[in-house]
């Protein structure tokens, strides 16, 4: 059994690495995110942000287009333009919690 586990080698956590002393995670920050996107991801970068249900912000976002005649679409458009692309929410959170780069 001991080598068993010694071929394994330590247990490691599953996380990212606990940031060093004086470092501060980077976190929150605005994205549009690939995986499961509607129209650009925008409105799922919002969900992510916020740790809100994607679909709520869906829901909100088309009933806030609706009542001010489409003029919201052209924030949409610009956040769709300027905002950074992240591949997945997973790797959004990886991000979210590593250690600022110096």
């Amino acid at each position: 059994m001991a080598a068993i586990l010694d071929g394994f080698g330590p247990v490691r956590p599953a996380g990212p690495p606990p940031p060093a002393a004086g470092q501060r995670p980077r976190g929150r920050f605005w994205c549009r995110i690939d995986e499961g996107k509607w129209f650009g991801g925008v409105c799922l970068g919002i969900a992510a942000y916020g740790d809100f249900r994607v679909d709520w912000v869906r829901t909100v976002v088309l009933l806030l287009t609706l009542v001010t005649g489409g003029l919201l679409g052209i924030p949409y458009l610009v956040l769709l333009l300027v905002l950074p692309t992240v591949p997945t929410v997973a790797d959004y959170r990886r991000r979210r919690d590593a250690p600022r780069p110096a």
